[in-house]
């Protein structure tokens, strides 16, 4: 999980594994600002008011897989 600048993690192994993705988030919250937290729930609320998963529909987490890759995909599941 990413605050602002700050990544949060279960132990090192866990952190290396979603680095990358996770550093994603941290640029768009550098390009987001104050604004990132904020609009990341409210587009969560209106994918799962909508029925849709409100974590995988996320723009914020699409555009975090697409430039990562595939290495979080297949720990994730």
């Amino acid at each position: 999980m990413t605050l602002g600048h700050t990544i949060l993690g279960r132990n090192i192994e866990t952190l290396e594994i979603v680095r990358t993705h996770e550093l994603i988030h941290v640029r768009q919250y550098e390009k987001w600002g104050v604004l990132f937290i904020p609009v990341y729930l409210v587009c969560s609320v209106y994918l799962w008011l909508a029925g849709k998963d409100c974590y995988r529909d996320n723009p914020f987490e699409q555009q975090a897989y697409r430039l990562e890759g595939s290495r979080v995909k297949t720990w994730r599941g």
